[in-house]
């Protein structure tokens, strides 16, 4: 095959506002080793025209980005259409990066580019277009096909001067990313470092990164975020980074540089008054703060290497010091240690949390084991029966979690936590207002147990029933409207 076109996919879910950051820098590295590359970034339902422009342009191989769960499907709906049409398919991602033999046990995938993509990737292009002698064994940083055995080669080092690619923002429609941030309403999401030092048990980022932290040069950034404002009328910046702080001062001096309204990940150990007050002076809007649990017990058995008093400790300096900054913290529940008085902990403090700062939004995932990740052999030697195919791989939901150690009523009772934190304090759709009645009782008494509400919900959205009453009750507002010469308030309403 003749062709130095090179697409490249990640699929995303309805609400992903990050840019494909990945495969935006494979993208630099294929063409400046010349080669030219597409970036598609789309829901599922655009494989069909994925697959149409694959058919037009006969692209040398097609590298998809993965993850793992629900975005998995489309990935492998995709995968095996393209083995139909001969095309070759690359995986990368965390899910391939952490599973790649597993991932080549499937027919239709034919390479995995395990880590960072862009070296490796640049090679395999080469090798595929006979520009250089085919040689997989000799590409590190690769998993493949030995006469359809998978053999996994020696890792790639990381790469030490991040500078020597860059994201291809010219490859992707910008516009689509912008983002509101507080009152700014042009806010667009950057990556200035790669990895994480912490070793957190449940995260790929101690399996795929290695407790690693590496930065851009400043220059690099300014000069990336000066081409954004210049281009897009960016008027903030949202650091979305795994880990901002890597080395703390260096990078308050470069959010200094920068000099524009942010937003970012901090650890509650940085709330101290001083860094709280540099966080409001420097524009901070909002903040992503991974509290994960009120227990101590279990903060320690997933190594969070943080107290449990810090977190209250810390919301309470942002409160008094910097009410305006919203502070989005993520709790997970569910963990192999953890036991019901400990998930009752973690729901005290969040009221604490959400009673204490107006601004705080707390939201709750439920522990899916991840292969290699600490907490992995605990899992196991638990009964945890992890999926032995890249389809099952699929049901991996961190809103419902899959363990032998929570029973399906308490796992059903943990996915809805959001909605009784989010939906249960305001007033959402009105045909469900005693269901967020209930949400707001069983909040108030900590009562999570005999959850039937749950099943007459999804069943009252999801019937004719709720497009007949909606019918009826555009209809009478319209009536109204026409009767009265003036507009009358849809039941449930703001200000109703």
């Amino acid at each position: 095959m003749s062709n130095d076109t090179i697409f490249l996919m990640n699929y995303r879910n309805e609400r992903d506002m990050y840019p494909p950051f990945g495969i935006m820098y494979v993208a630099d590295a294929l063409i400046q080793a010349g080669f030219k590359a597409r970036v598609f970034h789309e829901t599922h339902d655009y494989v069909g025209t994925f697959l149409r422009e694959v058919e037009r342009e006969q692209p040398l191989f097609v590298g998809i980005s993965t993850i793992t769960g629900p975005q998995l499907k489309p990935v492998i709906d995709t995968s095996k259409r393209l083995k139909g049409m001969g095309v070759p398919v690359a995986w990368g991602g965390v899910h391939a990066t952490i599973m790649p033999l597993d991932c080549l046990k499937e027919d239709y995938v034919d390479f995995v580019v395990v880590n960072e993509g862009e070296e490796t990737t640049q090679e395999l292009a080469r090798m595929l277009a006979g520009q250089i002698p085919t040689d997989y064994a000799a590409v590190k940083g690769l998993a493949w096909k030995k006469n359809g055995v998978p053999v996994e080669n020696m890792e790639r080092p990381f790469i030490q001067d991040l500078d020597r690619f860059r994201p291809r923002w010219d490859l992707i429609p910008v516009e689509r990313y912008l983002i509101q941030s507080g009152p700014y309403d042009r806010a667009i999401p950057v990556y200035i470092s790669r990895g994480c030092p912490f070793r957190c048990g449940f995260c790929y980022n101690e399996v795929v990164m290695k407790r690693t932290w590496r930065q851009h040069s400043d220059d690099f950034v300014l000069s990336q975020i000066e081409w954004l404002k210049e281009n897009y009328r960016v008027n903030a910046v949202d650091y979305a980074d795994d880990y901002l702080f890597g080395r703390i001062k260096p990078m308050q001096r470069l959010v200094e540089k920068v000099g524009m309204p942010w937003s970012g990940q901090v650890r509650v150990q940085l709330l101290k008054p001083e860094f709280v007050t540099w966080l409001r002076d420097t524009g901070c809007q909002w903040v992503n703060i991974g509290a994960e649990s009120g227990s101590q017990a279990v903060l320690d058995s997933m190594h969070k290497d943080q107290k449990a008093e810090q977190i209250e400790w810390g919301m309470r300096n942002l409160t008094s010091i910097a009410p305006k900054i919203e502070a989005n913290l993520s709790f997970i529940v569910g963990l192999p240690e953890e036991e019901e008085a400990d998930r009752k902990i973690t729901y005290d403090l969040i009221e604490r949390l959400c009673g204490m700062n107006e601004k705080a939004r707390c939201s709750v995932c439920v522990y899916m084991p991840y292969p290699g990740t600490p907490l992995w052999p605990d899992a196991l030697k638990r009964g945890y029966v992890p999926p032995d195919h890249q389809e099952g791989w699929c049901e991996f939901d961190l809103n419902r979690g899959n363990t032998p150690w929570v029973s399906d009523a308490e796992a059903q009772v943990m996915s809805e936590i959001n909605d009784i934190l989010f939906v249960g304090r305001s007033k959402g759709h009105w045909m469900l207002a005693p269901y967020y009645a209930l949400l707001r009782w069983r909040w108030r008494r900590m009562y999570f147990r005999h959850y039937w509400e749950g099943a007459v919900k999804q069943w009252l959205m999801s019937s004719p029933l709720r497009r007949l009453l909606n019918w009826l009750v555009r209809n009478f507002v319209r009536y109204n409207a026409i009767t009265h010469k003036g507009p009358l308030a849809e039941p449930g309403a703001a200000g109703d």
